[in-house]
């Protein structure tokens, strides 16, 4: 081996090391070595090196990652110091790649082919046209191993095809450019397989080629589903009796040896099948009438595999592709089809109701795996199943036969209820099929914020509550039936806006209850009612539905079944008792602070606890969000009590800071911000103590920690701008300032910080410094430009004038170039004046213009040459945005608080916490009407 390649060889095994130190000490060098040219290539030919799996699997993963952040790296990824790959670097990777990808293990084969999919979206087809021909080539083949690699990086390929809108036109002309390249070679190549059939099903044939040929026969089916995603085109409507031709033949196959012996896992044969009705529901929904002559045999058929189908978890894929293609149908023009002699009874009972019910499978993972079954089961769940696959069939039923599916389940639901009555312990899963049901009969529009929002009124929703649901939560044996309790709340949350008021108050002595069950997913489930019904608003008023009042007398044992839940079983970090936490110190604001103090030990000493090893990111934010909101509502009933959450908390976040705990930088310096605010100034020496160390640039270099440090920066500025400039900091202040100005991702956080000075420092502490700051303005106005830039410039120079007024602007300005300034109103200022936004932004650019139409020497509209006919478009333009332009405010309704969990997944970057929250102080406050100052300012000059 080439002793470049074993030396990396020896780095990447010891990122495979026990030893932390070892791992940490190759990350290092990895990093290093990544900014050295021709890194990528190293690595791509390690993977390909016949050495230990393990060793090629960890360079595949580094290649990937390296891929992801230099190929194109984002604004961000440029600001963390991600250097561009060469493009002739690029160049050698996309020769090598596909060859590399080909020729390795499957799972080192399974990151290149990702790394590959990552070129793909930024290069294919226009700077990778080779890349189409070289996979029809390899296609040439007899080898199935060889042939199952290519189909899967073209599936990877053809994936970003899915899903996307017709009406995107570069897409669509990228999609037949590869239909007519690959369409044929597809064709070509599933003939050959399907040759190869009648071989490998022979009696006594080995097992092993057929699973290998199916595999392929799968990928094929994908990649033609992919191919006709954003519609059907001549060239895949011609190819469309042979594909259907094709599927039919594999969905109506059947072959007992190659069933898998663990139930959990699907078998290659059901994959197959999968494909085929997610193909054929796919055909259904975008093109009716050209599927039309295929419809008949393909319902037939699929009701048929339906019919077979077992509870095995390995199957769920199968059962629920099969079950979205009849709700497919039944949503469309063929829904007739359903309209047959006792076909939807036949199908409510022999495919709804058996997929309703709870399977062993269920209550092991209920039990044995809360979290998983939590993400699957609860509202709003991000996971298909079985359950909602049926549960969406039987709402696409109800709309087009209200009546016979409504006489049909309320039988159904009578004989479970009866069935439960006869002998409760034995047939509790009755029950439990007949809550889901009422939901899936009743629900017909919901929201993440309301839950259900309008039901079909088949089922009185409030007679099935009081009779079935509240003797369930009512319950005093808390560990009892605890499917059917978990069930019972989930009912609650789902229907809290349809449910009238008393009735939602009557279950929360029930759900405070509930929240000591030993079984995870009951007490989660009541947290997360508890918190859902706490944050619900009228939609009309948009005040909330409930009150402090109606909380009051459950709030003490509220609080203690919440913390006390973190000792219960698998739920040290649960982020739904945390959330609920959260909730309750937000909507019960500054009344929660005869109980702060106990709240705050609490929350405190989790804290410490998290930083030894932060495992969980929903549990960490809404940790983070629970401080930030007992800080929020605490001080609010006694501005004194800042001192004693410093006490509490700083241990705390001395060990985020020590131990460089990235993932809580920007929590600690949003909730230092947040403290800093809330105290009157002079801050105390511990405050100043720590501001130094703020600077430095390790802090700075990541991305995520930019907006939190930014807002720290702003704090110290407005209560500690003296003591700042004392210290000898406004340089480096500055410096921080000059390094967020280069960057498009963060140069308005760079604003912010010059803004800050110009508000809280008086001209002289600066003065010195600002030629730089114009010059290196300047340098971005003329190299670098871009819109937002351009207003958060005429911003801050707005407010420079506002502060100091239009001469010292022009005196400061004139240092860097004699009269510059009249050429940035000309081409700056006025062409940015329109898309200024906002209301305090509006209200300086408005009296920063009249200042500079009244205030500023020799400015006027009989200045000589172009400065008349300047003054007179600045007068135009000032007016114009006052009476026109842009909004003045918000709609008047509040924001919806953004959800952490709906955020794009957690990562290293910024997560803002809502309840810490800047309190914003108005601008120009002595100015409180900014058109009726620049008025009586414009009359002035008239007069």
């Amino acid at each position: 081996m080439d002793p470049e390649l074993q030396q990396l060889a020896a780095v990447f095994q010891a990122t495979l090391s026990p030893d932390k130190d070892a791992i940490k000490a190759a990350e290092q060098q990895l990093k290093a070595a990544a900014q050295q040219p021709g890194y990528c290539i190293k690595v791509l030919k390690l993977t390909a090196t016949p050495i230990d799996d393990a060793i090629r699997q960890s360079a595949a993963v580094n290649f990937k990652n390296v891929i992801k952040y230099r190929w194109v790296p984002s604004e961000a990824d440029l600001y963390g110091g991600a250097q561009p790959l060469p493009d002739a670097e690029k160049a050698q990777i996309k020769q090598l790649l596909l060859g590399v990808t080909l020729g390795s293990p499957h799972r080192v084969a399974a990151q290149l082919s990702e790394a590959l999919s990552i070129i793909c979206g930024y290069d294919f087809p226009a700077k990778w046209p080779e890349l189409l021909p070289e996979l029809v080539t390899k296609l040439a083949t007899e080898d199935l191993t060889h042939i199952k690699g290519v189909l899967q990086v073209a599936n990877n390929v053809f994936k970003r095809f899915r899903g996307q809108p017709s009406s995107n036109n570069v897409l669509a002309q990228e999609l037949d450019m590869c239909q007519q390249a690959f369409l044929r070679p597809l064709h070509e190549t599933h003939t050959r397989l399907a040759g190869l059939f009648p071989a490998t099903t022979a009696p006594g044939a080995p097992v092993e080629p057929l699973r290998q040929l199916l595999g392929c026969m799968r990928l094929s089916f994908r990649i033609f589903y992919s191919l006709c995603s954003m519609g059907l085109s001549d060239a895949t409507e011609g190819e469309l009796g042979f594909w259907m031709d094709e599927m039919h033949k594999c969905l109506t196959y059947e072959n007992p040896a190659l069933d898998e012996t663990d139930p959990e896992k699907e078998s290659v044969l059901d994959g197959v099948k999968t494909a085929v009705c997610q193909t054929v529901d796919l055909l259904l929904e975008i093109d009716e009438d050209t599927f039309k002559p295929y419809l008949q045999r393909f319902a037939a058929s699929v009701w048929g595999v339906l019919m077979k189908v077992s509870h095995k978890p390995g199957q769920d894929n199968l059962a629920m592709a099969a079950i979205k293609f009849l709700n497919t149908i039944a949503k469309g023009v063929f829904a007739n089809l359903f309209q047959a002699d006792g076909a939807l009874q036949q199908i409510c009972e022999s495919v709804i109701v058996p997929n309703l019910r709870v399977r062993p499978e269920d209550e092991e993972m209920f039990e044995m795996n809360p979290t998983e079954y939590i993400r699957r089961d609860a509202e709003g769940g991000d996971s298909d199943t079985r359950r909602r696959a049926a549960a969406d069939l039987v709402r696409s039923l109800t709309d087009r036969f209200p009546a016979e599916v409504s006489r049909l389940f309320t039988g159904y639901i009578t004989a479970a209820l009866a069935d439960y009555s006869a002998a409760p312990a034995a047939n509790w899963r009755s029950k439990d099929c007949a809550i889901y049901m009422v939901t899936a009969l009743s629900v017909k529009g919901r929201t993440a914020a309301h839950g259900a929002t309008s039901t079909t009124q088949l089922v009185n929703l409030l007679d099935f509550y009081s009779a079935q649901v509240l003797p369930e939560l009512q319950s005093p044996k808390l560990n009892d039936n605890p499917l059917l309790k978990a069930d019972a709340v989930k009912f609650v949350t789902t229907f809290r806006s349809m449910l009238p008021k008393e009735a939602c108050l009557a279950a929360v002595p029930c759900l405070v209850n509930l929240l000591g069950s030993e079984y995870c997913v009951v007490h989660s489930y009541a947290a997360i009612c508890l918190e859902r019904l706490l944050s619900l608003k009228d939609p009309a008023t948009r005040a909330n539905r409930f009150t402090s009042a109606d909380l009051g007398p459950h709030l003490q044992a509220l609080l203690e079944r919440l913390f006390a839940g973190f000792k219960l079983p698998d739920s040290s970090e649960n982020e739904y008792l945390m959330k609920a936490i959260m909730r309750v110190i937000v909507f019960v604001g500054p009344a929660i602070a005869p109980v702060s103090a106990v709240c705050l030990q609490r929350l405190a000493a989790m804290l410490v606890e998290v930083c030894k090893n932060p495992r969980n990111p929903s549990f960490n934010h809404y940790l983070f969000e629970s401080v930030a909101a007992l800080i929020r509502h605490g001080t609010a009933a006694s501005a004194a009590a800042v001192a004693d959450y410093e006490q509490a908390l700083f241990p705390a976040f001395e060990l985020v800071l020590q131990q460089d705990v990235q993932e809580f930088h920007p929590y600690v310096f949003q909730i230092f911000s947040q403290l800093i605010e809330l105290r009157p100034a002079p801050l105390p020496q511990l405050y100043l103590a720590i501001f130094p160390p703020l600077l430095s640039p390790v802090f700075w270099e990541r991305s995520g920690n930019v907006p939190a440090l930014v807002r720290l920066l702003q704090a110290y500025l407005t209560k500690a701008g003296a003591e700042v400039v004392a210290g000898g900091h406004l340089v480096a202040v500055l410096g921080v300032f000059q390094k967020l100005l280069s960057s498009k991702a963060h140069d308005h956080e760079g604003f912010y910080i010059v803004n800050a000075i110009v508000e809280s420092l008086p001209l002289p502490a600066y003065a010195q410094y600002l030629p730089s700051i114009w010059t290196l303005m300047f340098q971005r106005l003329t190299g670098s430009k871009t819109p937002k830039f351009c207003r958060f410039f005429v911003v801050f120079l707005a407010l420079f004038i506002c502060k100091h007024g239009p001469a010292a602007a022009a005196e400061q300005l004139d240092k860097v170039q004699p009269g510059i300034l009249f050429m940035l109103l000309g081409q700056v200022w006025l062409p940015t004046l329109p898309g200024v936004d906002g209301p305090e932004e509006e209200k300086l650019v408005a009296v920063a213009g009249a200042k500079l139409l009244t205030e500023l020497p020799g400015f006027n509209a009989a200045a000589p040459g172009d400065r008349g006919a300047l003054w007179a478009a600045l007068r135009k333009g000032v007016v114009d945005k006052l009476t026109g332009g842009g909004s003045h405010g918000g709609s008047g309704q509040e924001d919806e608080e953004p959800d952490f969990e709906e955020m794009q997944g957690y990562t290293a970057a910024y997560a803002k916490l809502a309840n810490a929250a800047k309190a914003e102080r108005p601008v120009l406050g002595e100015i409180p009407d900014p058109k009726q100052y620049v008025e009586a300012a414009l009359a002035r000059v008239g007069a």
